[in-house]
């Protein structure tokens, strides 16, 4: 796999970009000023961070969103501002869809400086967070996506400034801090490759016997160093932080497949079901097979 942080220079002839997916996040494509399209090597499958303000919704499709020290479950349609620096990477399984959109918000770029766009700037300073927002704002930026996407000129400049508007618009109880904390990426690149290389190696093998001394050597860190910048960076423990995958995996099964508690607990990792079932208590408040009562139907 490979570790980097996202670059993303914009075109001559664009001032954001516009990525589409159509059913995996591994085939990105960015969708260009003139309405073509060109398959695009994001980073979106992968921990990364980038530069750019980031606007995505995930259309359809079911996972795990990782965004600096929160691990959460979501269903489609899930809308999502991520500010510049923060953090991110979505599990989703295949059969997915979505758009992002990406844009500078330096206060020099002319569009910022139009009284107009002032009322932007509390979600900017909101969106270092992360923001989850819900309500009617989910649909309309569904809709505005789409029409960005066929359009080009002013006309798709225009679009997003009306999902940008539609951000604006949503109540105070239609959007959610995603994180309890900042994040800032670490100064030395070599650190932050460091810990996206362990983080990775969790993301890929959370369901074996992992062991600190693995991530260490994926890592190239001395364990106090390691434990000092990834508590720094993540908000978690390693140990909290592989325990929380393993969970949230668990949840998933849990709801969308007929395997045992016990299945289940060995194959996300945990060495008994005694330790699972501690553990699962302890993150959510009540037992594997109560939270598995809680589901409509089997999807």
């Amino acid at each position: 796999m490979r570790l980097k942080t996202e670059d993303i220079p914009l075109l001559p002839d664009e001032s954001f970009r516009l990525l589409r997916w159509r059913d995996n996040l591994h085939d990105m494509e960015r969708v260009l000023e003139d309405g073509s399209c060109r398959p695009f090597d994001g980073s979106g499958h992968q921990w990364h961070h980038h530069a750019l303000m980031e606007l995505t919704l995930i259309l359809k499709g079911t996972g795990t969103r990782f965004i600096g020290d929160s691990i959460a479950q979501f269903d489609g349609p899930d809308l999502v501002l991520l500010g510049p620096g923060l953090p991110h990477y979505w599990h989703l399984e295949r059969h997915t869809a979505g758009f992002a959109v990406q844009f500078d918000t330096d206060a020099d770029k002319p569009l910022w400086r139009f009284p107009e766009t002032r009322a932007l700037l509390p979600f900017w300073s909101a969106a270092q967070r992360g923001l989850h927002l819900t309500g009617p704002a989910v649909a309309r930026a569904a809709a505005l996506f789409q029409e960005a996407a066929a359009q080009s000129g002013l006309a798709r400049l225009a679009c997003l400034l009306q999902l940008l508007d539609t951000v604006a618009r949503t109540r105070p109880d239609e959007r959610t801090p995603v994180t309890r904390a900042t994040f800032a990426p670490p100064a030395r690149a070599a650190t932050y490759r460091s810990l996206q290389k362990a983080i990775n190696l969790v993301f890929r093998r959370y369901p074996e016997d992992l062991r600190f001394a693995d991530v260490l050597d994926e890592a190239q860190m001395c364990k106090a160093t390691f434990q000092r910048h990834f508590k720094r960076h993540t908000g978690k423990s390693l140990t909290q932080f592989l325990a929380e995958v393993r969970l949230n995996a668990a949840c998933r099964q849990l709801l969308e497949t007929e395997l045992t508690v016990g299945e289940i607990a060995l194959g996300c990792g945990f060495g008994n079901i005694s330790h699972f079932n501690h553990q699962f208590r302890a993150h959510l408040s009540l037992s594997p097979r109560a939270f598995r009562r809680t589901r409509p139907q089997i999807q």
